[in-house]
């Protein structure tokens, strides 16, 4: 299997309080965006459908 690199930038105090939730669920933050990646590809769904569409007429 090929993989690609994904980085990114946040605030320390997003990714410390991220990195909180997901260990509370025994997860690192790795494998949370790794999971969710998949789920969005796999479903061709994405928890931000229809989040930022427009209801100005």
């Amino acid at each position: 299997m090929n993989e690609k690199l994904i980085q990114l930038r946040v605030e320390e105090v997003i990714k410390d309080r991220a990195d909180d939730v997901f260990k509370s669920q025994g997860l690192s933050t790795q494998s949370a965006l790794k999971i969710f990646l998949t789920q969005v590809a796999m479903t061709g769904d994405s928890p931000f459908n229809g989040l930022f569409v427009s209801t100005k007429k």
